[in-house]
């Protein structure tokens, strides 16, 4: 019994100092992350971000990153927006949208049907434009929230709609050569496509990095003002579902939305 004692405190000692030494080691690496977004003033755009998460998403996938942006100064109206499985509506926090850099941040019910949520999402814009106008909007989509951002500004509009101004799309690739419907967008547009690798991985474990290069380069060929920027590391900050719990992504959208 003493020896069982004994081996059970020496493996209780040995976790206790591995997830310390975790605990300090993900503390160090948010804040040197996050040294650039402090040490940064954010300008009044007036245009409203909204942020359209992937598939099977759910309030976290985005929550968490709109909540660090109000904290970091970059805005000051946060609104959470949840569209039902059959379009309705439920608004939590901001219901009008003139403060500064007001961040939307949309989330699905059913976030499993590409097709519906985008005739949603163009819905949710139509009724920004007619019933709050707005007439500006800044998307930011992940994993198959770009795609249904890409997909919402090439299709045509019969109804309304707010200009689309910078597009941000990460950790997304698209199966099908895009290369038509990147014409319908319009040379205005400014687009920042961000992706992971994973030490050692071709990619976030779900996306590989070469799609998303070849989309960035696609961009670019079509004559849009494109950036790149790659996230190589741990999967803690590159797998795929944590790109968006990562302050140097975090970082980099900041600059790219709000300076």
């Amino acid at each position: 019994m003493a020896k069982s004692a004994k081996r059970w405190r020496r493996v209780s000692i040995s976790v206790l100092v591995t997830f310390l030494l975790a605990s300090g080691g993900y503390w160090l690496w948010w804040q040197l992350g996050s040294r650039a977004i402090h040490q940064q003033t954010y300008r009044h755009t007036g245009i409203v971000t909204v942020f359209v998460p992937g598939y099977g998403s759910n309030s976290l996938t985005f929550g968490p990153m709109v909540q660090r942006f109000k904290q970091d100064k970059a805005s000051d109206q946060v609104t959470t927006i949840h569209v039902s499985a059959d379009g309705k509506r439920t608004i939590t926090g901001a219901d009008r949208y003139n403060g500064k850099n007001p961040l939307i941040n949309v989330v699905f019910a059913d976030a499993k049907s590409p097709q519906k949520e985008v005739r949603q999402l163009t819905d949710l814009l139509h009724w920004l434009r007619v019933q709050r106008h707005v007439t500006r909007v800044n998307l930011v989509g992940h994993s198959m929230g770009s795609n249904l951002s890409f997909n919402y500004m090439t299709t045509p509009h019969a109804n309304l709609q707010p200009q689309v101004i910078n597009y941000v799309s990460f950790a997304s690739e698209f199966y099908r050569d895009p290369t038509a419907q990147i014409r319908a967008l319009p040379k205005t547009l400014h687009i920042l496509v961000i992706g992971g690798q994973v030490f050692g991985a071709k990619g976030d474990w779900a996306v590989s990095l070469a799609g998303v290069k070849r989309l960035a380069a696609k961009f670019k060929a079509a004559g849009l003002s494109t950036t790149l920027f790659v996230y190589t590391g741990t999967p803690v900050g590159a797998y795929h579902s944590t790109l968006h719990q990562n302050p140097y992504v975090d970082a980099e959208i900041l600059r790219f939305l709000f300076t």
